[in-house]
């Protein structure tokens, strides 16, 4: 049975900042499309201005009664808060309102335990979720037992829950252990590309803007992607020839990013990201069709900045330009160069116009290495 989901939106800067405000909004309309990707239904969202943060409740008592009532009126079976809470917090919210409440970031590994296909990306999904439920395991048994199955309480971490807290670290010790076993195999391949003299090119970019789909419309492989957040999690790869260079190119796409994405999850996906910071070149896809593509972009850099990759060449890529006027894909491409200061092409990965031109530049761009 569906979930019924009460969305809160934070805005903890000034109210009067328009700006900040948007922002917070915009958190909030990602925070339905996860949500909705993990399988619920939102029954009903609000943005609340915040001044002081409770360090008992995150939010004010008048906020608490205001939710409350509105849980019974829109007969909610869960609150998600687009916030980080302690694991204090969240207990006492999940009391308060007599039902399961999560953060942004239980969300988001809800999601991705139900993505995780590999071996290597459940590993990834477990330590991750390990990692997250460690300091909240006083009372999750309770919680878990009141709300059953649902949102919040799947993955490889909900089976721990009641085992203590030595054994649990045991289990991340054992799950890096095997994580490093699969960055062995990893580094083994990669010597054996630059041993061949093959170029590679890592597709990157926030979830939803279609870089799965421009992985096949540019290798031909792989799978036409999702309308959902985070549909790839594990890295896949394929590759490009140019037969009047005589060159080929492994590309990879990887997994999306996306706005507050807590740094122990950037960590916990190291193997994953991998492949971006050993690249000969970053392929960012962007979706301009966004009211918020700046800001999507500045996400991304910032992440790819904390990974180490700021000397990498990039092609910046507006997708889904088939969705768009040419007067508004001339525009934008004006407007993205002078943000980026990189090189910027206009495709659409689900039409194909302009992948030969894509392909073009990423061989262009990869001229003058490893010759």
């Amino acid at each position: 049975m569906m979930q019924r989901a009460l969305l809160i939106g934070i805005n903890t800067a000034a109210s009067s900042v328009a700006f900040n405000r948007d922002k917070s909004a915009d958190s909030l309309e990602e925070l339905a499309m996860l949500s909705e990707t993990a399988g619920a239904e939102n029954a009903f969202k609000v943005l609340k201005n915040i001044k002081k943060i409770d360090p008992a409740y995150y939010l004010s008592k008048g906020m608490l009664k205001d939710i409350k009532e509105r849980i019974v009126s829109e007969n909610a079976d869960i609150v998600i808060i687009d916030a980080s809470l302690s694991p204090a917090q969240e207990r006492n919210l999940s009391e308060y309102f007599d039902l399961n409440v999560i953060d942004r970031t239980r969300l988001i590994l809800d999601i991705f335990a139900v993505h995780a296909r590999t071996a290597e990306s459940k590993y990834q999904v477990e330590l991750a979720m390990m990692n997250y439920m460690l300091p909240r395991l006083k009372g999750a048994g309770i919680m878990l037992s009141r709300t059953g199955a649902g949102i919040g309480t799947r993955g490889p971490g909900e089976t721990k829950l009641e085992t203590d807290r030595r054994k649990i670290r045991q289990r991340i010790v054992y799950i890096k252990e095997k994580l490093k076993l699969s960055e062995k195999t990893r580094l083994l391949h990669r010597y054996k590309r630059g041993r061949q003299g093959l170029l590679t090119a890592a597709i990157v970019g926030y979830t939803n803007s279609g870089k799965t789909t421009l992985m096949k419309s540019l290798t031909g492989k792989g799978e036409t992607g999702e309308d959902k957040l985070f549909a790839t999690l594990g890295t896949k790869m394929a590759s490009i020839y140019d037969a009047l260079r005589r060159k080929k190119v492994i590309i990879s796409d990887t997994v999306g990013f996306i706005q507050n994405l807590p740094l122990f999850l950037v960590e916990s996906f190291k193997a994953t990201l991998e492949e971006t910071v050993h690249s000969d070149l970053l392929i960012h896809v962007l979706d301009p069709t966004k009211n918020d593509a700046v800001n999507k972009l500045e996400e991304v850099i910032k992440i790819l900045n904390e990974i180490d990759t700021e000397d990498k060449k990039i092609i910046t890529i507006l997708n889904k330009i088939d969705l768009l006027s040419v007067e508004q894909v001339n525009f934008l491409l004006t407007k993205f160069e002078i943000l980026t200061g990189k090189q910027v092409v206009a495709v659409s990965a689900k039409t194909g116009e302009n992948i030969n031109l894509l392909k073009e530049k990423i061989f262009e761009s990869l001229e003058y290495q490893k010759i």
